[in-house]
């Protein structure tokens, strides 16, 4: 190879790298779902035994989330379950009776974190997952539209969503993008 070819070429590699770093990715800010996922777990108390039962039926299928930590190429994956998982949740949010037990304010706070959530995850891309989540979702709708079972199918959802959130964040953590937290200086 003549010295102006090596060039061209390492040219070429340079340009494609300053491309990729330059191309915006999706992620969703992790500071956020951290806190969507401290209010989850702090609303209401812990999954009642009476509920047991229903475990059969409700239980987040553990296959939708890839096993090994974090990597990029799981990253997309992870990514799009808990975006996915948050968006029917709000679904859910929007369109039916909450417990009564549940603190309405951390009920809106965890709302409004969603929304703010699904509009940042509106570019991630669509995962095939063969209908796992969709089988989950359907599983949890059908217990919440029966009147004695509501109850119970709130703590499976608001249980897996903690769960969820929590397998997201410690075993794909560099999955999201982390801002600095900000201290406020109160002056006196």
């Amino acid at each position: 190879m003549t010295p102006s070819s090596v060039f061209l070429v390492l040219l070429h590699i340079c340009s494609l790298h300053l491309i990729a770093v330059a191309m915006p990715t999706c992620q969703l800010e992790g500071n956020m779902v951290q806190s969507a996922h401290h209010l989850l777990r702090d609303l209401g108390g812990p999954f009642p035994a009476r509920c047991l039962p229903y475990n059969a039926n409700i239980s987040f299928p553990g296959s939708a989330f890839p096993a090994a930590k974090a990597n990029s190429l799981q990253c997309p994956r992870v990514l799009w379950v808990v975006d996915e998982s948050l968006e029917e949740a709000g679904i859910m949010f929007e369109e039916r009776e909450l417990p009564v037990a549940w603190d309405n304010q951390k009920v809106n706070k965890f709302k409004h974190l969603q929304q703010r959530l699904e509009e940042a995850g509106s570019c991630l891309p669509s995962v095939d997952d063969s209908g796992v989540l969709s089988s989950y979702f359907s599983n949890v709708t059908a217990v919440l539209d029966q009147q004695d079972s509501a109850g119970c199918g709130w703590m499976a959802l608001k249980r897996d969503l903690v769960r969820i959130l929590e397998a997201a964040l410690h075993k794909h953590r560099a999955c999201f993008s982390w801002r600095p937290i900000q201290h406020q200086n109160h002056t006196h």
